[in-house]
């Protein structure tokens, strides 16, 4: 999983407000899921039970809670970064935030956060087009990882979050296929 994380897919993942700060290597971070955009519930699910190390039936129960919620607390960035990419993956709209601001905030004020978080335009929906994948391991993975299923038919468009657009076509690249990212919705 972690193979997926690349300097670049990092780097994408993190350009979402607030802009963070270089945390210590102290800070932990806790993962809180905001909404959930996309229909594949037996993805996100396994995404959650990965996340929190639950059997599917918690991570059902805990996708049933209202959000925006917390999944899990006391993650390295490293940890948040992963848990973040595996959300978005499946079109749910995830931060990390440092535990010290969740433990010391009112719950009003971070409810003002998250409303704000989720207006962000990293979270809003835009067209993509897949032109190409190539016909192999990685591009099945690919597909599966970010489609949800190893075999379509090309050229596909869909509605996904500006950020999952981006890494996307980063990976897509890497590969050696094509995604267009077309226009806002």
């Amino acid at each position: 999983m972690t193979a997926w994380l690349d300097t670049e897919t990092k780097a994408l993942l993190q350009h979402s407000p607030p802009e963070k700060l270089a945390p210590s290597d102290t800070a932990t971070f806790g993962l809180v899921l905001l909404a959930i955009q996309g229909q594949e519930q037996e993805r996100l699910t396994k995404a959650v039970g990965r996340i929190v190390g639950s059997s599917p039936d918690e991570a059902r129960a805990i996708l049933d809670r209202l959000m925006p919620m917390t999944l899990k607390h006391g993650l390295s960035q490293e940890d948040a970064l992963l848990g973040q990419f595996e959300l978005i993956s499946c079109d749910a709209v995830s931060v990390f935030v440092a535990d010290e601001v969740i433990a010391e905030a009112t719950q009003n004020y971070l409810a003002d956060l998250y409303g704000l978080l989720l207006q962000s335009q990293e979270f809003q929906s835009i067209s993509i087009r897949i032109e190409h994948i190539p016909l192999n391991d990685k591009g099945a993975e690919f597909l599966h990882r970010f489609v949800g299923r190893a075999e379509i038919s090309l050229p596909l468009e869909l509605e996904v979050m500006r950020k999952k657009a981006r890494i996307m076509q980063h990976w897509a690249a890497k590969i050696g296929g094509r995604l267009t990212i077309m226009a806002e919705t």
